[in-house]
């Protein structure tokens, strides 16, 4: 009987220690909610009737179009300048005129963002055959924290970032509540960066484990900011360098590029330029006062796009003091508190013990609204110094120049490979990546969304140096799909690339001779 008893207390000890080696493999994994912030108009406005408000649709442009020939007609014939903007301002006005805000910042009509207050679940189809985007991130996200655990937060990009904070944090409450979750990840996309800023100065990060800023605009554009202080002007050059590259194939980049050339050199650039500028010269004040001012002016949301740089000048612009008080007060709240606040605000977050990271892309032209926006270096949007927290850029197509030396000393080097990009001026130097050629918020479903997976996934905080496959400086590869470490080989001329070379050279020469030749004949 003892012999049975020392067996049985002996089998049992072993089990216990069996189970107890075990143990860990089979204790539950960290349950993570993954919550991706959208951009501008990721979905549409629309009327509290489910009518869509914004974008416009297709009847109502097709409407505003015939409406605005006949002005524009008119205007070719007498160049009455005043008669073009009586025809062409009331057809603008009755599309994007329901948008307009009150002079205290406040939304006139009845109109909102379409939201997403729950997990995804019953409402993923918009999602999982995401190919770019925030719906590429979302499904990478389902992927791999389950469709459960997905969130989408959503919001009315016209509204102040202030108010969206004050929804977030709701929102944040209403994840924890009814999911018990361990980790909460954010990624915050473009606009999403002045909704996530916000909410750090509001709330602080205790409940957030990781922030990753995807081509946010929480520094903001200059695009914004260059329209808001009244300088623009069209640049036909810049439009064509854009649309060259909105194809994506190096053979179209070529012809267009090389087109502008023949544009430029015959002077039909010039042209086309001097005629339109002289209109936007003539009406910029009834412009302004008419539709700009009226319609955008009045924002929250836009005035949180204002960089610093602009800040200022756009409100003397833009604003009356007295009558927009309401309205100064609260972009002035966001401004200088969270705009200007950022880099504290994140790294206070870092200390708090949450993960951050930045990203953002280059090598792209932005809209070609003025001289000084159509040079700055962007994601084809959003300037890569204002995405990157300060990263000190060379111009559009330059280079920071042979002699150029790191302007923040340290061990590492952040001098991207085609040096074009010193990220050693970041906020965050050692958490900030940087993509070659990719667009706006673009991040193709596959290998770029494999990289924001592991940034929401790990526990520790990540730098730029923890993992070969995704150095500091990457591009992608659109034709294959692949997101690669940045080389210098990589951004070499193609053979094609050097044949155009040529050929706009060439080009150029003919022009200079053939207007050398006309100008001897005239004399």
């Amino acid at each position: 009987m003892k012999k049975t008893s020392k067996k049985f207390l002996s089998i049992l000890l072993s089990v216990v220690m069996l189970f107890a080696v075990c143990l860990p493999a089979f204790a539950a994994e960290e349950k993570t909610a993954f919550i991706v912030v959208s951009g501008m108009n990721t979905f549409p406005l629309k009327y509290s009737d489910g009518e869509q408000a914004f974008p416009p649709s297709s009847d109502s442009i097709t409407n505003m179009v015939f409406e605005l020939l006949p002005p524009v007609l008119a205007f070719m014939a007498t160049n009455d300048y005043d008669a073009l903007a009586d025809g062409i301002f009331p057809p603008l006005t009755d599309v994007f005129g329901p948008l307009a805000f009150d002079e205290n910042g406040d939304s006139i009509e009845d109109i909102d963002g379409t939201l997403f207050d729950c997990s995804l679940v019953g409402k993923e189809e918009p999602f999982v055959a995401g190919e770019s985007n925030e719906f590429a991130t979302v499904r990478a996200g389902i992927d791999t924290f389950g469709l459960e655990n997905t969130y989408f937060f959503n919001y009315d990009w016209r509204k102040d970032p202030l108010v969206h904070a004050d929804r977030l944090n709701t929102f944040i409450e209403n994840i924890k509540a009814e999911g018990d979750y361990d980790r909460i990840a954010l990624a915050a996309f473009s606009m999403g960066g002045t909704v996530t800023c916000s909410y750090l100065y509001k709330y602080g990060s205790d409940d957030l484990d990781t922030i990753i800023m995807c081509s946010t605009a929480f520094q903001g554009t200059s695009c914004v900011g260059s329209l808001f202080s009244a300088d623009f002007s069209l640049t036909l050059s810049a439009l064509w360098h854009r649309l060259a590259l909105l194809t994506r194939d190096n053979t179209w980049e070529n012809v267009i590029d090389y087109l502008d050339v023949l544009l430029e050199e015959s002077g039909v650039n010039g042209g086309l330029e001097s005629f339109a500028n002289g209109i936007t010269d003539t009406l910029k004040d009834r412009i302004y006062d008419e539709l700009l001012i009226p319609i955008f002016g009045h924002m929250p949301g836009l005035w949180a796009l204002v960089p610093d740089i602009n800040y200022e000048a756009a409100k003397a612009c833009m604003l009356n003091g007295t009558e927009s008080g309401k309205l100064v007060a609260r972009i002035d709240e966001y401004h200088y508190n969270v705009q200007q606040n950022a880099e504290t605000l994140l790294k206070d977050a870092m200390a708090n013990d949450t993960n951050v990271y930045i990203l953002a892309q280059y090598n792209w032209p932005s809209l070609p609204i003025s001289e000084s926006v159509s040079v700055s270096n962007t994601d084809n949007l959003i300037d890569v110094e204002y995405a990157s927290g300060g990263a000190t850029c060379a111009l559009l197509g330059e280079t920071l120049g042979e002699d150029y030396v790191q302007k923040v000393p340290s061990e590492h080097n952040h001098i991207s490979p085609d040096n074009q990009i010193d990220a050693s001026t970041c906020m965050l130097p050692d958490q900030t990546w940087f993509f070659r050629d990719m667009g706006h918020v673009d991040y193709p479903y596959g290998e770029s969304t494999d990289f924001i997976m592991w940034l929401a996934t790990s526990e520790e905080q990540l730098t730029v140096f923890d993992n070969e496959q995704y150095p500091q400086f990457m591009t992608y590869d659109y034709d294959n799909a692949k997101l690669m470490p940045l080389t210098q080989d990589a951004v070499s001329p193609t053979t094609a690339d050097i044949i155009f070379d040529v050929l706009e050279k060439i080009t150029e020469i003919l022009f200079r001779i053939a207007n050398t030749v006309v100008s001897n004949i005239l004399k």
